[in-house]
């Protein structure tokens, strides 16, 4: 922490909520990383805590990461994407099993409800690029995270050596969600969802994002009937996503757990699921 703006230091952290929902991951070596504020444009370094250790322009926190010659404990890293409204903390019992696995694991934060697809992807290429170490790269992903590195993935499957490996994606509404859809009949939806509110509805938008070209997992929430948790949605779904929502039109692998939307990544199916597809 540089003390010498520290008053500053913690304005900034009581305005924006201790940082989990302006903040947006750009680099990350070790278990340390650098974030951009989306809102003020400043940057940051943090440690595998995520506690401050310095704060300044873009280059003089690389300079600072540098200096630590950090390494990965594996050249396998699995990046964990969060969805709308979220932070990198809900995928922590994911990130845990992974890394006791022996996998590089790291969840990744980003402003979710203050850019669009389009920008996360453009901030995550940035990560992807200047990773250093690793061979080989898969992404576990929930809900709007899986449209995220869709987005990724379609720019791009080599970066800097590293290659797409598998993507796992929780509750992703690929096919649209409806109830983005219904939701956005209110006028509050847009204040309270952001532009990525937006890209999650069906629409052309969507439709033109290509389906990713690595193996995937598809593991989708329901209670295994026609009704599901929603009784607003069509079909079987986990309160926010329904079944036929997250499938894919290319080949995948699918599994359907008894889960609703905002506890599937803890679901302990859904993690040894992960964990096996990952080691295969």
């Amino acid at each position: 922490m540089d003390w010498s703006n520290f008053e500053e230091h913690l304005k900034d952290e009581i305005q924006n909520i201790g940082g989990r929902y302006v903040w947006t991951d750009m680099m990350i070596q070790g278990d340390h990383h650098i974030q951009k504020n989306v809102k003020s444009g400043k940057y940051r370094l943090l440690d595998g805590d995520r506690k401050v250790l310095f704060n300044g322009s873009l280059n003089n926190c690389r300079a600072e990461l540098e200096k630590l010659d950090l390494k990965f404990c594996s050249d396998h890293l699995v990046l964990l994407i969060h969805g709308l409204g979220r932070h990198a903390g809900i995928m922590k019992k994911c990130t845990a099993a992974l890394r006791d696995a022996g996998f590089a694991a790291h969840s990744l934060n980003y402003a979710t409800l203050f850019e669009d697809v389009a920008h996360h992807a453009d901030h995550f290429e940035y990560l992807l690029e200047n990773i250093k170490g690793i061979k080989k790269v898969s992404f576990v992903t929930h809900s709007l995270g899986g449209l995220v590195i869709r987005e990724v993935l379609r720019r791009c499957l080599v970066w800097n050596g590293t290659t797409a490996h598998k993507l796992v994606m929780m509750g992703t509404p690929n096919k649209g969600a409806q109830i983005a859809e219904l939701l956005g009949r209110l006028k509050a939806y847009e204040i309270i969802a952001g532009p990525s509110g937006e890209d999650v509805k069906p629409k052309q938008k969507l439709d033109e994002l290509p389906e990713p070209q690595i193996p995937t997992l598809i593991i989708a929430g329901g209670r295994g009937n026609d009704k599901g948790f929603n009784p607003l949605l069509n079909g079987d779904n986990d309160g926010i996503v329904s079944v036929d929502e997250t499938r894919l039109d290319i080949e995948h692998e699918f599994l359907l757990i008894h889960s609703i939307h905002t506890i599937l990544m803890d679901n302990k199916e859904a993690i040894k699921a992960t964990l096996n597809f990952l080691s295969t």
